[in-house]
């Protein structure tokens, strides 16, 4: 086995064909198929199901892959560090549904770093995309819900990619509405009452209900307007009659004084927001800084009215 070989099977998985990885990779299709055969051979496994559209990992295949990319990426810090004399960035990715605790322990980490080389990404993101970003390596760990209605599917889908998912804090849904709201004197309110406002959702790209960042099925709302990031969805709540459904955590500093959530009657559909992580993947230090922030943030927020 060499590390050549791993890299193939790495652009396989981006490429999703054969053809396609041999072509980034200036290779004919059959000395990459070649290659990938002799590497199966040697290790007595089956790396790839064949005969297909698209190239698919099998479950063997795709535990080689997560172990390829961490020794890719130590080799590469070797040559970096013995070769090139340079010193790996300290690189931290989180993929994360639209949630403004995992914005306050973002911060939090930022502000705690004392080393002077870093990446850090934090990506707001959809929840297929944050689940590829996971699985892919693209992102160390990422956010996301289970609901009653979803937790089976999503398990699966989970389980099938090697992923694991660590429960953090549960939610029954709410209703986010600036604090001016006709509705915001109500100690709760129903799907009924929201009829004549307009309700904001987060785009999925994906028509399964499975993915979506609401417990409650927004598609057949008379009146919808979907967007891609949580900061465009608060100015458009601050700014207007709008309403989104959601956990209904208000964090101070982070969530606009003038926002505020109250309880969806007659909805008690649970929400579990938990990570994700690639099973076999170890957890670096930092990034168990960042759940720990996470932690803190969620016993700091509240629902409800916040400060005035």
């Amino acid at each position: 086995m060499t590390l050549q070989q791993l890299r193939y099977i790495v652009e396989v998985s981006k490429c999703s064909t054969i053809s396609k990885a041999a072509q980034s990779l200036f290779l004919t299709q059959p000395t990459l198929s070649k290659a990938i055969k002799d590497l199966e051979e040697e290790l007595g496994i089956c790396i790839l199901e064949r005969g297909s559209s698209k190239t698919r990992f099998t479950a063997e295949g795709t535990e080689l892959l997560c172990y390829a990319k961490q020794l890719l990426e130590q080799a590469q810090q070797i040559e970096n560090r013995f070769i090139n004399g340079t010193v790996e960035k300290k690189r931290v990715s989180i993929s994360t549904q639209h949630y403004a605790f995992a914005v306050k322990a973002f911060i939090e980490l930022l502000n705690s770093e004392k080393s002077n080389d870093y990446e850090f990404y934090l990506r707001e993101s959809k929840t297929y995309e944050i689940i590829d970003d996971v699985f892919n390596k693209k992102s160390d760990i990422g956010i996301i819900f289970l609901s009653d209605s979803t937790s089976r599917y999503l398990t699966r889908l989970l389980q099938s990619k090697d992923i694991e998912f660590t429960p953090l804090k549960n939610f029954t849904s709410h209703i986010y509405m600036r604090r001016n709201h006709p509705l915001a004197e109500n100690s709760k309110v129903t799907l009924q009452q929201l009829e004549e406002y307009t309700c904001i959702a987060y785009e999925q790209d994906n028509s399964s209900l499975n993915f979506a960042e609401e417990t409650v099925d927004v598609s057949g709302f008379r009146k919808i307007v979907y967007v891609r990031d949580r900061a465009t969805a608060f100015n458009i709540l601050g700014n207007t009659d709008c309403y989104n459904i959601g956990t209904g955590c208000i964090i101070d500093g982070i969530i606009e004084n003038n926002i505020i959530s109250l309880p969806l009657e007659g909805y008690g559909e649970k929400m579990t927001v938990g990570w994700i992580k690639l099973k076999n993947m170890e957890m670096k230090p930092i990034m168990s800084q960042y759940i720990e922030s996470v932690k803190t943030a969620l016993t700091l927020s509240h629902v409800g009215l916040g400060k005035k």
